[in-house]
């Protein structure tokens, strides 16, 4: 020890000296550390959520994949079972005949889901995404499923075997020219002629080709479990990040759907109503609003319909009774000039007259049952109804 240490002259000098400097020092450590340790947890936390981004997009496209080998696999079921069948195609409901329909043609009635690529476009263009993975087998896994996925794209779009056997001018002029999907009495003929074709027979013949292909890409699905091991994610990460970030489907219960829900709608030209009752009825009101150059004021069309109501599995499906349909007209605000009479007539006849109700039944009788997909969020406020091919509409609890 100096010898200076024990001198009382230096002695408060000396320590106050030392104890400032280890301050300093300390402080200067703790300050630097502090901020090394919250910078790599940072990164850490930057580095999970966009693994699990792009985990979750890898097992959403291979739902969609799921999806398109079941309709694969259901359209050649039914055409088989209508092909065999092809002399009582009469005593076969509409909902089989359709099934059909959309299996073979190649636009009114698409189901296929899309895939989103907005993460793969993250990834692959943002060098920022590289090194914040910075994990070698991870970006090779995730770099292989997206050439597989883009290759079943490109296969899907030029593959011959992929081809619907209804081109989109053929399902055209059924559908808009000759009417051929108006009513059954034209629907069997055209899907009993379309089962004795080649096309449709080779086609199914196909099913094989496309099927296997789906297969190649949900082998990936082992793959995305790696990835979880190699980026230590657990299946409570993941069900954490969806319920945070994505609306996860939440089919609806009875219960839940019990009571008034009103469409969200942003034109304003349409409003929809719906009350689900616990006797399993319902009640829905539309109201359409027309406006035009010919009159002053807005007629409104209100279309009543009653039926009844169940959930199977995560669909809400609704029976009609065509005897509780009712078509009104309100243009109680409406006028126009005398010589616009006769055209005025013919629009309200289109509207709500027997015109307008005999659509109506002829749309019934096509098809009196309808389902659509549920979503209910977490409070039971908010409901989502989803149709095959359609945007989501969604509802709010009055």
């Amino acid at each position: 020890m100096p010898k200076f240490w024990g001198n009382n002259k230096f002695n408060g000098t000396v320590k106050e000296l030392l104890l400032t400097i280890v301050g300093t020092t300390v402080s200067i450590v703790l300050t630097f550390g502090t901020s090394a340790w919250l910078e790599n947890k940072e990164q850490e936390q930057a580095r999970r959520m966009l693994a699990m981004t792009i985990i979750n997009d890898i097992d959403q496209s291979l739902t969609v994949i799921r999806n398109r080998a079941y309709i694969e696999e259901r359209g050649r079921a039914v055409t088989n079972y209508l092909v065999h069948n092809i002399d009582r195609l009469e005593s076969i409901s509409d909902d089989t005949l359709f099934i059909f329909f959309n299996y073979i043609t190649s636009c009114a009635f698409n189901t296929a889901e899309e895939f989103k690529k907005t993460n793969e476009n993250i990834f692959n263009s943002s060098q920022e995404s590289w090194r914040t993975l910075n994990d070698r087998k991870f970006l090779n896994n995730v770099m292989d499923f997206y050439n597989a996925r883009n290759t079943l794209e490109k296969q899907s779009e030029e593959w011959i075997y992929f081809q619907k056997p209804v081109t989109k001018k053929e399902e055209y002029q059924m559908i808009m020219e000759n009417d051929e999907l108006a009513n059954r009495e034209s629907f069997i003929p055209l899907c009993r002629s379309l089962l004795q074709s080649k096309r449709v027979s080779n086609y199914v013949l196909n099913s094989g080709k496309r099927t296997d292909l789906y297969k190649s890409i949900l082998a990936f699905a082992d793959m995305n479990e790696e990835n979880k091991f190699l980026m230590n994610i657990s299946e409570e990460d993941m069900e954490n990040f969806k319920n945070n970030t994505y609306m996860t489907v939440r089919p609806v219960k009875d219960k839940q759907l019990i009571g008034t829900w009103e469409a969200v709608l942003t034109d304003g030209q349409q409003s929809i109503k719906y009350e689900f009752r616990k006797d399993h009825t319902f009640t829905t009101r539309q109201s359409y609003n027309w406006k035009h150059q010919i009159f002053q004021g807005t007629m409104v069309q209100i279309v009543t319909m009653q039926g009844t109501w169940s959930i199977e599995g995560d669909s809400l499906v609704k029976n009609y009774d065509s005897n509780k349909c009712k078509m009104e007209l309100d243009d109680k605000d409406v006028t126009y000039l005398s010589e616009y009479a006769d055209q005025i007539a013919v629009m309200k006849d289109e509207l709500c007259g027997e015109k307008g109700k005999q659509g109506l039944m002829n749309q019934l009788a096509q098809n009196k049952r309808k389902a659509q997909g549920t979503n209910i969020d977490k409070t039971g406020t908010r409901l989502e109804l989803t149709e095959p091919g359609s945007h989501a509409v969604h509802y709010i609890r009055k």
